[in-house]
């Protein structure tokens, strides 16, 4: 490697170390705002239950009246229906009254066209011949009592009639409006009953599409509440992340990473190149093209774009100026800023950057000087 290649490398490496603390902002302000959305969501989805509870109890007290009232009602309906079956029961009395009252009359009406009939006998010249033919005092003193009494009798029993005529009618009368006003009445409270019932049924609705959108939300409530958990864990992750990479763990696995991609090596470190005037200072494995390129520790990308002589590079920070190089990709799976683990692709063994053999090129560095990767490795 030239030195201006060199130069070029470290100063692309410097910046984007320069953006490595910046980009740790980013990814954790993103999280930040969608854990701020969240817990706003769940803000408001408290508030909406605990109007709805408010709501429920309202509709709840109105229900409790109107089952009370359409009770009340109930009972009122009972009561009336029960008045006017004692009416009609009366009814039924006054009706086999009145055909004791007519038997009545005609037999009354019978004994008054006999007093009549006699009375016609009586009257005019018969009963007049018949008193002055009396020659004994007493007997003339008794056909007057007898009159007398007859006319009593008759006037009596006209009395009678009349009176019995009179009850008949004032019973067919009184029973009449005593119907007429229990039926009015046993339909106003069905009318309210039914009214009743209608806004009973209305509540009912209202309280049932409440319960359903209640359990709606309840799910959008625990989804987000799940998601919560999800992104203060993250977040806090993040963060943590953000200050804990220090690269200790880096140094210490020394000797026990993986290799980034399968294959045999091709050039070693520190071997001979361009007719010996350079020297490799990583080492170039022969892989073919697409084969997976894995993170050998967990890191941060630091610069994942395409830089001369290495083609499309991924430099990754492991912390305290510990670095890893993976050149010549084909594709690159990662960006700047994003966080991976041990194992985890982040690009495709290619030929980018000119060179003729498909493979990957790996780099360990330390403070910008390169290191064997072959001590580092576990082979």
């Amino acid at each position: 490697m030239t030195a201006g290649l060199r130069a070029a490398l470290c100063l692309c490496v410097l910046g984007a170390l320069g953006l490595s603390a910046a980009a740790a902002t980013p990814d954790a302000d993103e999280t930040a705002a969608q854990l701020k959305a969240t817990l706003e969501r769940l803000n408001a989805l408290s508030e909406w239950f605990t109007e709805a509870e408010k709501r429920r109890s309202i509709w709840l007290v109105d229900l409790q009246r109107q089952d009370r009232d359409i009770a009340r009602l109930n009972q009122a309906v009972t009561d009336v229906r029960a008045r006017v079956q004692a009416t009609d029961d009366e009814m039924s009395s006054l009706r086999e009254r009145e055909e004791t009252l007519n038997a009545q009359r005609k037999v009354q009406a019978e004994l008054i066209a006999e007093h009549v009939a006699a009375a016609y006998r009586l009257t005019g010249q018969d009963f007049l011949k018949q008193l002055l033919n009396q020659e004994s005092p007493d007997e003339f003193a008794r056909m007057i009592r007898y009159h007398r009494y007859f006319s009593e009798s008759r006037l009596a029993a006209l009395a009678d009639y009349q009176a019995t005529l009179a009850a008949l009618e004032d019973n067919r009368q009184a029973l009449a409006v005593q119907q007429e006003r229990q039926q009015e009445q046993q339909s106003e409270l069905v009318a309210e009953q039914q009214a009743l019932a209608g806004d009973r049924q209305s509540r009912a609705t209202l309280i049932d599409q409440l319960d359903a959108e209640t359990e709606t939300k309840t799910a959008e409530f625990e989804r987000l509440e799940k998601d919560r958990v999800r992104l203060e864990e993250l977040l806090a992750e993040l963060r943590r992340r953000a200050t804990e990479l220090d690269g200790t763990a880096f140094a210490a696995a020394k000797g026990s990473l993986p290799m980034p991609a399968e294959g045999r090596i091709r050039h070693a470190f520190g071997s001979g190149r361009a007719d010996g005037r350079l020297r490799w200072h990583g080492i170039d494995i022969a892989a073919t093209e697409g084969t997976p390129v894995t993170a050998v520790f967990r890191g941060r990308v630091i610069f994942a774009d395409w830089l001369r002589g290495f083609g499309l590079l991924t430099i990754l920070d492991h912390g305290s100026e510990y670095m890893t190089l993976y050149g010549h990709a084909d594709v690159l799976y990662k960006q700047v800023g994003d966080w991976v683990e041990s194992g985890e692709v982040i690009a495709a063994a290619g030929n980018s950057g000119g060179k003729k053999e498909t493979g990957v090129y790996f780099e360990v560095r330390h403070e910008g000087q390169p290191k064997d990767p072959i001590s580092w490795v576990d082979r």
